[in-house]
């Protein structure tokens, strides 16, 4: 009996100090009306909404699926920084949309140098490696082409079960820019009006989003 207890400790501690470390994270990320998150644009414009208006919510699961992205992340700079030269990790892009609308997020990892070439890169950590990049990837990335004047960009996927590596090439679309535009500024309408958008996932028949959603409760009820 003690044993499981013990068991369960450790766990429950591990747990405690992921929440705790996010925490930290946060107050680095807090979420303010105005600025919104690239790495956030695919996702339904209602949990969005209720991230601004309720809180951020996540859950020890969750925090351990960041942790396992993270040090993927970490792992891949260090790799391409053995054989290239490296020029921003994990640095902070800011993308003015209006005088009180921005994006803000980080890019992944930009190589200086490789045959005379710079590669802006977005890595993500996959269970399942794509034929395709995922639209909310490619969003992701076409906001950070358009702040760093970058022509073209690269996703990387890295199958933390397989171990597979794929990289899809992206090319900058000034279409694609302007309906991120209009979606972030249909964004903040939303949070400064303080009025729930529509329920895109549904809409949209992404019930796999609506599942893992933490607002849930909040959206059907």
């Amino acid at each position: 009996m003690s044993e499981e207890i013990d068991e369960k400790k450790l766990e429950d501690l591990l747990k405690q100090g992921l929440v705790s470390l996010h925490e930290k994270e946060k107050n680095n990320h807090k979420t303010e009306k105005g600025v919104y998150y690239p790495s956030a644009l695919g996702s339904c414009l209602r949990k969005q909404y209720y991230t601004y208006t309720l809180g951020e919510r996540v859950s020890p699961e969750d925090l351990v699926i960041f942790a396992t992205g993270k040090g993927v992340h970490e792992t891949i700079a260090k790799a391409f920084g053995e054989v290239a030269t490296i020029e921003k990790i994990e640095e902070s892009v800011t993308l003015e949309i209006s005088p009180t609308i921005k994006l803000k997020g980080r890019i992944d990892l930009l190589i200086a140098d490789y045959d005379g070439k710079k590669y802006l890169i977005e890595a993500k950590s996959t269970s399942k490696t794509p034929d395709a990049p995922f639209e909310e990837h490619v969003l992701q990335l076409q906001v950070y082409m358009q702040a760093l004047n970058y022509e073209e960009g690269f996703i990387l996927y890295w199958n933390k079960v397989t171990g597979e590596i794929k990289v899809f090439k992206v090319t900058k679309n000034e279409e694609v820019i302007k309906t991120i535009f209009e979606r972030v500024k249909k964004l903040d309408y939303f949070v400064s009006k303080n009025i729930p958008p529509e329920p895109e996932a549904i809409l949209k028949g992404k019930f796999g989003e609506c599942e893992k959603c933490p607002f849930l409760n909040f959206c059907i009820h």
